[in-house]
């Protein structure tokens, strides 16, 4: 499976977690200031994509770059994921995106949506610590710990033939619509838990007991 793993310039607060989940595979992306973070792991990226306004300048003359005017109508990481879309990746996985901005927070988990909606086969994933979050139009299964916390939260205008395995709030066919709670706060009765649904975009969220 052609992966992408994209750097954002935001907060990671473990580097060694990122370090074990990259393969040598993997086509590594900055997103900006992504590259700071990689540095850190004393890694290279495939390609630095951005405006550059972030980004230590040191850098930027290492690495394959390609660049954007300061002035846009997109921001860094949706570049990105044009890139990511025009060279065909299947698997996207996303690291630093979960700073401290909660408007770009709000804007890059619709943007995911919004691609998840019109990119049906690509897997999305954002990690950070204990967190995963998944943008899920199918199904998926999570790997965790009895007692993880798992909600699903409609990004769409309704979730339909949601149906849940392995958690302790168990739905069957069920209807989740946009602005309701009821997905929030489950949690995990084994150590795998199956999600699926049949209409619909979820954001997946996954808060590990322990990394």
């Amino acid at each position: 499976m052609k992966r992408a793993v994209i750097f954002v310039n935001g907060n990671l607060s473990d580097l060694s977690q990122a370090k074990k989940i990259i393969k040598k595979e993997d086509c590594l992306i900055a997103s900006d200031g992504g590259a700071n973070l990689i540095e850190k792991l004393k890694l290279i990226p495939n390609i630095v994509i951005g405006d550059m306004d972030s980004i230590k300048p040191e850098l930027l003359k290492k690495y394959k770059s390609i660049k954007y005017p300061a002035k846009k109508d997109k921001t860094d990481f949706e570049l990105t994921i044009d890139y990511c879309l025009a060279q065909k990746f299947q698997e996207i996985i996303i690291f630093g995106i979960l700073g401290d901005r909660i408007d770009h927070l709000l804007a890059n988990i619709f943007l995911l949506a919004k691609t998840q909606t019109e990119n049906k086969l690509i897997k999305i994933k954002i990690i950070e610590g204990k967190k995963e979050i998944f943008i899920l139009n199918k199904e998926i299964i999570i790997e965790g710990k009895i007692g993880d916390e798992v909600s699903i939260i409609p990004v769409s205008e309704k979730l339909k033939g949601v149906t849940t395995e392995g958690l302790y709030y168990r739905l069957i066919d069920d209807t989740l619509l946009f602005g309701s709670t009821r997905g929030v706060s489950n949690v995990m009765e084994k150590k795998s838990a199956k999600i699926a649904l049949c209409q619909g975009i979820a954001m997946v969220s996954h808060l590990r007991k322990s990394v």
